[in-house]
């Protein structure tokens, strides 16, 4: 990715090379290797809303969102423009479904207890974010943003994961924070 997206986003364009960036990992890299990584069968069933009793998940999916969504206020330009919710909200369920399939799923359907593996995946989800960073016409709102948010989120996602044995809850936090997030870096660096 350190390559590719500083490649594709000079090669294409901001907007079709980050466009591009992101269906190579979702096509080439979350939905095959997280399919691997599912038993046959199983995959339905992770997507699940249980809580196991974890009364906790649902308010702090949906605080996350409260928090999210006032800070959305403040940062979307006015008016906002009708492209930027067009594209926003498909590419935050498939990179939601697809983030979510791979690195929570992945690492649930090994059926291990290990901690150790599960923060590795956090890491590694982390230090996927970092080449966005060097996205050609693009501005992510920085390292702490760019690198701090997915650190703090992916914890979060890996949290709820663990509790539930389960993805529905991350899938439903991440494809909602990604619909947040995305109209304000789709309005401001690919629309005009």
């Amino acid at each position: 990715m350190a390559v590719l997206v500083p490649l594709c986003t000079r090669l294409l364009g901001p907007g079709p090379g980050i466009l591009a960036v992101f269906l190579l990992y979702w096509f080439g890299f979350c939905l095959p290797v997280g399919w691997w990584f599912q038993p046959d069968g199983q995959w339905r069933s992770r997507l699940s809303l249980q809580t196991r009793g974890r009364r906790w998940v649902p308010w702090s999916v949906g605080g996350l969102a409260l928090v999210l969504g006032a800070a959305a206020l403040v940062q979307w330009p006015r008016p906002v423009p009708p492209a930027a919710l067009l594209w926003a909200l498909p590419l935050a369920c498939l990179n939601g479904f697809c983030e979510e399939f791979f690195w929570r799923g992945a690492y649930l359907a090994q059926r291990t207890d290990s901690n150790r593996l599960a923060w590795w995946g956090v890491g590694l989800f982390t230090l996927w974010h970092v080449p966005l960073l060097w996205a050609e016409g693009g501005s992510y709102h920085g390292p702490y943003v760019m690198v701090g948010g997915p650190l703090l989120l992916g914890m979060l996602w890996m949290r709820i994961a663990l509790s539930t044995r389960r993805i529905g809850w991350s899938v439903l936090s991440h494809v909602t924070t990604n619909a947040l997030v995305f109209v304000d870096l789709i309005s401001k660096n690919y629309l005009g």
